[in-house]
């Protein structure tokens, strides 16, 4: 069925419900995960942050090898075998790219609804979206779990 899954993660909570969705169905399928978080440095310059620049980079590049591991562990846990990614860029771009590559061709895309960042969505629309409508392989959208009420 399935060999290689995608899964784009940016440290939110939908993100790590896909993430659990994936590992389930890589363990199901005998598939390998490609674990994926892409460093969005549309929304930096090196102008508007002047020397700061550097130090914002290298937090991020920190972040996502922290995002990264986490899933990993949590992967090899459940005795799957992984590959981690980082890329640098718009991340709608860069999943599609990913997805499209035929050179170590993606099966399947895990991805959550939303992301972290709630004000890029309105306002360039949803990574999600952009990625069901432009990847080559099918794309499984995992809901965030409910928010428990009161």
């Amino acid at each position: 069925m399935y060999k290689r899954l995608l899964v784009p993660l940016d440290g939110s909570s939908n993100a790590n419900e896909a993430l659990k969705t994936a590992i389930d169905l890589a363990q199901d399928w005998h598939a390998k995960l490609i674990l994926l978080h892409v460093i969005d440095i549309t929304q930096f310059s090196a102008q508007g942050l002047g020397g700061g620049y550097a130090a914002v980079i290298k937090s991020l590049r920190d972040t996502s090898q922290e995002i990264l591991e986490a899933a990993r562990d949590y992967a090899e846990e459940a005795n799957l075998e992984t590959t981690m990614l980082v890329r640098e860029g718009a991340p709608k771009q860069i999943i599609v790219e990913l997805a499209n590559a035929t050179d170590s061709p993606i099966d399947l895309i895990v991805m959550g609804k939303s992301g972290t960042n709630a004000f890029s969505r309105m306002i360039v629309g949803s990574t999600t979206n952009y990625v069901v409508q432009h990847a080559e392989p099918n794309v499984i959208v995992v809901n965030d779990l409910p928010e428990p009420h009161e």
